[in-house]
């Protein structure tokens, strides 16, 4: 017995030692290509694509920003991107809370119903052209809400409300009942500010998804003004693919220090630098417990 003692904290420490060099593998494998957009980006295009770098800019530059900055059409499409996230994220989470909540209850009547048809969901899905025609019975073509209506139930975000849901004592409930509270009162007085956790994942994947979301825009919308950031930046991109085509067909020397790739790149660093910076301040709730200290039997 005392052998097994004495052995476990070197066991222990060869454990920690394995798992922390995982973690910093799995951390390099994750990061280092963000961190390659980000050095490739602030590097002369030209120069990069004579030799590879790999830990910092060697010619630093910021032209590749100021090609994208240059694109007067990118301030209205980042705002659109803010709105459309923003309002999409808050009434998605929204709704999907409040189905959560009720198919939580096994006396629901119709439960299994929705239930299945809710996994259906999950396994297929409606094709462009039928999307399309649909939008367009509901006047939803070149309209901010076609960004909104269409994703504000998705299947998968309403499960993982409903297990969060069946988790939580039914005490809390029954005391609240007793007390002449009804159904929406137990909802967002006890349920919601018990479901930080829950609430939290559910609206960062939904609003990434939001911003990040170019399908809506290239095929519903014709609009400039309801144009998002994704869908201004996959046009830029192409419209520089075809000038640097073109450049090359005619034999004509660019005499700009940026290269397609360059610009691409900066275009990525732009698109995906809010929800890099929103993301930590929203991760600190995954694994907090708000349930502690809830329940005195």
């Amino acid at each position: 017995m005392l052998r097994m003692k004495l052995g476990r904290p070197g066991e222990d420490r060869i454990i920690n030692i394995v798992t922390s060099v995982l973690c910093i593998l799995v951390l390099i494998v994750t990061v280092y290509p963000v961190y390659y957009c980000l050095i490739y980006s602030f590097n002369d295009g030209k120069d990069a694509a004579k030799q590879a770098i790999y830990f910092w800019p060697r010619k630093f530059s910021l032209e590749n920003y100021k090609i994208v900055f240059q694109n007067k059409a990118i301030y209205p499409a980042f705002m659109m991107t803010m709105l459309r996230s923003i309002v999409g994220t808050v009434l998605a989470v929204l709704c999907m809370a409040m189905a959560g909540y009720a198919l939580s209850k096994d006396n629901l009547k119709g439960r299994k119903v929705y239930m299945i048809m809710g996994v259906i969901t999950l396994y297929f899905s409606a094709g462009v052209v039928q999307s399309y025609l649909l939008y367009r019975e509901m006047r939803l073509l070149d309209s901010f809400w076609v960004y909104i209506l269409p994703n504000i139930f998705q299947f998968y975000y309403i499960i993982l409300f409903i297990s969060f849901f069946r988790e939580l004592p039914a005490a809390l409930e029954e005391s609240a009942q007793m007390d002449g509270a009804g159904y929406f009162t137990i909802l967002f007085k006890i349920i919601i500010p018990l479901s930080t956790p829950v609430i939290a994942t559910v609206s960062l994947f939904v609003g990434v998804w939001h911003w990040n979301d170019w399908f809506h825009p290239a095929f519903f919308i014709q609009n400039e003004s309801l144009m998002t950031l994704p869908a201004v930046l996959m046009r830029a991109m192409s419209l520089a693919e075809a000038q640097q085509t073109l450049q090359k067909m005619i034999a004509v020397p660019s005499q700009s220090s940026t290269t397609m790739e360059s610009v691409r790149y900066a275009m990525l660093i732009v698109s995906i630098l809010p929800v890099t910076i929103i993301y930590p301040f929203v991760q600190k709730f995954f694994l907090k417990g708000m349930m502690l200290g809830a329940v005195k039997e």
